[in-house]
């Protein structure tokens, strides 16, 4: 068991060090991971990958418990009150940006490489959407406007959802042979995010009354949220419901108790203390770390093939007209940088890894499927990691570059006066 608990200890250490990089370069420490992962996997074979290892197996269980943390972390993080006015817009930005990008790329795939359209809307469907663990990881150190985070947040989040539940109808539809109907998609997308919204609420609810009623919870507050956490993803995943909204909506709540306490005067006790953010910040730490080295442990070389590699090109150029198309329409007031990052912000993940697998299980057998799947992956968030290294860099570098702060109200900084004189 030794060389497993030393790639332990070496995955945490090059996730802390991968953290510093990113602060320091804005080169991603999602990058760094992924070919750590890869190097430890394919290249090196210190870990066994093959289709049938337990490595492979474990992709559900690791990507849910990824969604599950990540997905908290973000909603503690989200200032509602901030955002109010955002979220519409937000919503409707995501769902544009997911149908038109998916229809575009299915057209691509279907006349391209003659697939059936079904095939080709499955695969449209499957990296559709960005990924909120990497999207979030990503962008709450950047310098965009809190308004561009939020709105990345929210689309990175409802797009894991409508990944997964169109993915799913596909599948049913090739698998019965049934036509497509857009009816019954708007029905069950609406029952998803409103089961969702009505059990992340009553998690939140309940965890302020616990908070509230019994003192003896402060000594473990932490690990008894956490486990409500996992049981509101649970139960709103059994009874039909969106779990990773539901989480994030928890999560919100939490996270904007004080603010919802002052306004409505209910006089709550603050729901999570600065030591459950500190050890939900450490967490987060670990389960980051973890899930997108095993990302990296799961690509091989053969998905680096040119005709691969030239399929997941174009259909990223796809991906990043659309993004750009619906930013001009819907978002013409963002400065250049913000603009440029909401273009460049389409990494894909935990979906796109998840449902990957699903056409195998359904018996539905797609050439190339998996590999353009995984190098899409790869190369999205090399090009997201790009977009923040070339477009936020410039910010950061001005704010170092001041030489005294400015002015206020008319009158120079005093220091420097005396400096000077």
């Amino acid at each position: 068991m030794a060389p497993e608990f030393f790639i332990i200890a070496l995955t945490i250490i090059i996730g802390f060090f991968a953290s510093l990089v990113f602060e320091r370069t804005k080169i991603s420490q999602v990058i760094i991971l992924m070919l750590f992962g890869f190097l430890l996997g394919p290249v090196l074979g210190v870990l066994d990958v093959s289709s049938d290892s337990i490595m492979v197996s474990l992709l559900p269980f690791v990507g849910t418990l990824a969604l599950i943390v990540l997905l908290f972390d973000g909603g503690l993080e989200f200032n509602i009150f901030a955002v109010a006015r955002q979220i519409p817009k937000s919503m409707f930005f995501t769902i544009l940006v997911f149908v038109i990008s998916v229809i575009v790329m299915a057209g691509f795939i279907a006349f391209g490489l003659g697939w059936p359209a079904t095939h080709a809307l499955l695969l449209g469907a499957v990296i559709g959407g960005t990924s909120s663990p990497v999207v979030i990881a990503l962008v709450e150190r950047t310098t965009v406007k809190k308004e561009t985070k939020s709105l990345l947040t929210v689309e990175s989040t409802m797009t894991d959802s409508l990944c997964i539940i169109t993915a799913v109808l596909i599948i049913s539809i090739i698998t019965l042979n049934q036509p497509i109907d857009v009816s019954l998609i708007f029905n069950l997308l609406l029952s998803q995010f409103t089961i969702a919204l009505l059990f992340g609420f009553a998690g939140a609810a309940l965890w302020i009354f616990i908070i509230d009623r019994v003192a003896i919870v402060q000594e473990y507050t932490y690990m008894l949220m956490l486990s409500l956490v996992f049981g509101v993803f649970a139960v709103t995943d059994f009874v039909g419901g969106s779990g990773g909204i539901a989480v994030f909506v928890f999560g919100i709540i939490i996270g904007n108790a004080r603010k919802i306490d002052k306004f409505a005067r209910l006089e709550w006790e603050n729901p999570i203390t600065k030591t459950t953010r500190i050890f939900q910040e450490e967490v987060t730490f670990f389960v980051r770390t973890f899930f997108f080295t095993y990302i990296g442990l799961l690509l091989s070389f053969e998905y680096f093939s040119i005709p691969i590699v030239a399929i997941a090109i174009a259909l990223l150029g796809i991906v990043g007209l659309s993004r750009f198309a619906v930013q001009k329409i819907l978002l013409p007031d963002l400065s250049k940088i913000d603009k440029s990052i909401v273009v460049t912000m389409m990494p894909r993940g935990l979906a796109a890894a998840v449902l990957v697998t699903l056409p195998l299980t359904a018996g539905i057998e797609l050439n190339y499927f998996q590999e353009i799947v995984f190098t899409v992956i790869l190369l999205s968030n090399i090009a997201a990691t790009g977009g923040i290294f070339m477009f936020d860099r410039d910010d950061i570098d001005k704010d170092v570059r001041l030489p005294f702060k400015p002015r206020e109200n008319g009158k120079t900084n005093s220091k420097n006066k005396k400096k000077k004189g």
